[in-house]
């Protein structure tokens, strides 16, 4: 399958911490539906947490504890965006494996079953196609592929899931510089598919 034929759905979390595992929550999953570059849909939904939001994750992402009162739960919203998403759909998101280690924490608290998408990491393709550079955050990316960014939305789910999105383009770019056109050959990179469908 064509790279630039795929309707992708790249997300982000925001979370209470940093591990799934610790106890620390989803408190808001952003998504967007892209064809070519283009939005076709968009997920945004902020989550309860059943702990209190930390002042320093307040600080980071602009999410407080009044502004999640009164929103529904983790579980109830994870299946709203599970929902959502079509099963053919090809997930994106950056360092997919710290967004996924907290899905599948709620797949098992929950008892959701078994997530069962490719997802790629446009952390390990950045990581592939300039493995000189030393660093491959959100926002570096931003400035290296010239997208227009505003650094003060950073750290709201929806908002990097958009930028997001247009990474992940400027990269297809990248990659058919390289021979790389197609789905097939770009999940037998190591870590760039970080969860192959099966």
């Amino acid at each position: 399958m064509n790279l630039k034929d795929i309707t992708y759905v790249v997300f982000d979390l925001e979370t209470t911490g940093l591990s799934a595992k610790e106890g620390n929550e989803i408190i808001e999953i952003g998504a967007v539906k892209v064809k070519n570059n283009q939005i076709i849909s968009s997920f945004d939904e902020l989550i309860k947490p059943t702990i209190t939001i930390p002042t320093e994750i307040t600080k980071i992402t602009g999410i407080s504890n009044e502004m999640v009162n009164d929103k529904e739960s983790e579980e109830v919203v994870l299946k709203k965006f599970l929902n959502w998403l079509d099963d053919d759909n090809i997930l994106v998101a950056h360092n997919a494996n710290f967004d996924l280690s907290f899905i599948y924490e709620a797949f098992f608290k929950y008892n959701l079953g078994f997530f069962n998408y490719t997802v790629l990491d446009t952390l390990g393709i950045s990581r592939f196609l300039t493995p000189n550079e030393k660093y491959h955050n959100l926002t570096v990316l931003m400035e290296r592929y010239k997208v227009n960014w505003d650094e003060d939305k950073h750290h709201r789910a929806d908002y990097d899931a958009l930028g997001t999105s247009h990474v992940l383009y400027k990269l297809i770019d990248e990659l058919n510089k390289k021979d790389i056109f197609d789905l097939e050959k770009l999940i037998t990179i190591p870590k760039i598919a970080v969860k192959i469908k099966r």
